[in-house]
């Protein structure tokens, strides 16, 4: 699919929120004859990098393949079975451009022209780059993406109503957290007491079972802690800090 884009402006706003800011760039190109990297299709390309670099790359796109019509400004989508990636040329003048990608980040963009290539590597994959030239700044013939599939990582998380309960004081046993052990030192400060807690005369100093069984007197954010200190210290809880509710993998 392709989608010329004119309006350059949404371009730029576009590598800016996605690549430029606050993304790790390549310190330059590198550059390789086409004795080195041989033209092919994009996948050919990206695996003859790869094998330069030591790695892998999973997924190529070479912007318009069916001609070699350079870098023009526009919006191609990549499709594949599984996955699919939208990157956007902008500011091309022929011999250097901008680009930007999304929802995925790119890990090698090969820059063609005449018997080489510029090559610009990112490592950790970013979703833009300015200024990009070809080799010894010629008329760009074409240019190739390289990219792997960014895996979102899932966050778990056993809720402080999960460790209450007593049926699943086995649970504690891997966190190397007891249910006696004091609130304060466990989490580095001392539970506010509400107000019903300070009527009923709770202690300012409790254990984290007293926490658990009595949230009335200390509060959701108290209570909600004692469920992520648990969460993050199992080691078949993949709490990434996101409360994820009914994701809790224990039984």
């Amino acid at each position: 699919m392709k989608t010329i884009h004119f309006a350059i402006i949404l371009s730029m706003v576009s590598l800016l929120t996605l690549g430029i800011s606050g993304a790790a760039m390549a310190a330059g190109p590198v550059t390789y004859t086409t004795e080195q990297i041989k033209v092919g299709s994009a996948a050919s390309e990206c695996s003859q990098l790869g094998g330069l670099l030591g790695t892998t790359f999973t997924y190529a796109y070479k912007w318009n393949e069916a001609a070699d019509q350079g870098a023009p400004d526009g919006s191609e989508t990549a499709s594949f079975p599984e996955h699919s990636n939208t990157i956007m040329i902008s500011n091309s003048n022929g011999s250097t451009f901008h680009w930007s990608s999304s929802p995925n980040g790119i890990g090698a963009v090969l820059v063609k022209a005449g018997q080489g290539y510029n090559v610009y590597t990112y490592n950790p994959q970013v979703k833009g780059d300015a200024g990009l030239y070809a080799y010894q700044n010629k008329e760009i013939s074409h240019v190739t993406f390289c990219w792997n599939k960014e895996v979102t990582e899932v966050s778990e998380w056993c809720s402080p109503g999960y460790w209450r309960q007593e049926q699943h004081l086995d649970s504690w046993e891997a966190t190397g957290i007891k249910p006696e052990d004091n609130f304060q030192s466990k989490l580095g400060y001392y539970p506010q007491l509400s107000n019903q807690g300070l009527k009923a005369g709770a202690t300012t100093n409790p254990t984290l079972w007293q926490v658990l069984q009595s949230p009335q007197y200390y509060g959701g954010n108290t209570f909600n802690a004692i469920g992520d200190l648990l969460s993050k210290a199992h080691p078949d809880v993949n709490f990434t800090g996101e409360r994820a509710e009914d994701s809790c993998p224990l039984n």
